[in-house]
């Protein structure tokens, strides 16, 4: 029997769902559970989502989900083959979550997107619109968000930065000397 294959919308109000389950289960071994098919829907996804998807799991218009996009708050992506912008998953996922927890704390709200945005703590950026390569939102990213590390980046010194890499160069190099070396 063949499964039914879930369409981008489906897929990204099934990965908020998860995630506010996860959040819920108090079970250590069921929570690593649950995150290892969060991690399998997030892969079937994909780094991008159309707008009117997007648009679509978070309740709003796509002209109201460009406003958002062209204060910098939500990154585009910049598709190979293909002329039309899409949301970068990992922000947007973070923000339908937020308002998904919006929407249950404060039922029906006008303004639940905005509102996700200010308990989100994030800021439109001064330049706009951020359009990213493909490549670049396809890389894997620690599950923290961009005002975090940029907020930790503030906080450190360059030297304190510099030891940092030296610490990580340091545990990875015998690995990766591993990696290389013919067995």
């Amino acid at each position: 029997m063949t499964m039914p294959v879930l369409d981008a919308t489906e897929l990204a109000t099934s990965v908020v769902r998860l995630r506010r389950a996860i959040v819920k289960t108090r079970d250590a071994a069921a929570r690593a559970s649950l995150r290892d098919v969060e991690v399998s829907l997030r892969r079937a996804l994909g780094p991008t989502i159309a707008k009117k998807k997007a648009a679509a799991v978070l309740g709003v218009s796509v002209p109201a989900l460009d406003k958002w996009v062209n204060q910098g708050l939500l990154p585009v992506v910049a598709k190979p083959g293909l002329s039309r912008l899409q949301i970068e998953t990992r922000p947007f996922l973070e923000l339908a979550e937020r308002v998904d927890r919006v929407r249950d704390e404060l039922g029906e709200t006008r303004t639940p997107v905005a509102a996700a945005v200010q308990r989100l703590g994030w800021k439109p950026h001064a330049a706009g619109r951020r359009v990213l390569r493909f490549e670049v939102a396809s890389l894997p990213r620690p599950n923290v968000s961009e005002q975090q590390l940029i907020a930790a980046f503030r906080t450190t010194t360059p030297e304190e930065r510099v030891r940092q890499v030296a610490e990580l160069s340091e545990m990875f190099a015998p690995a990766l000397a591993a990696q290389r070396s013919p067995r």
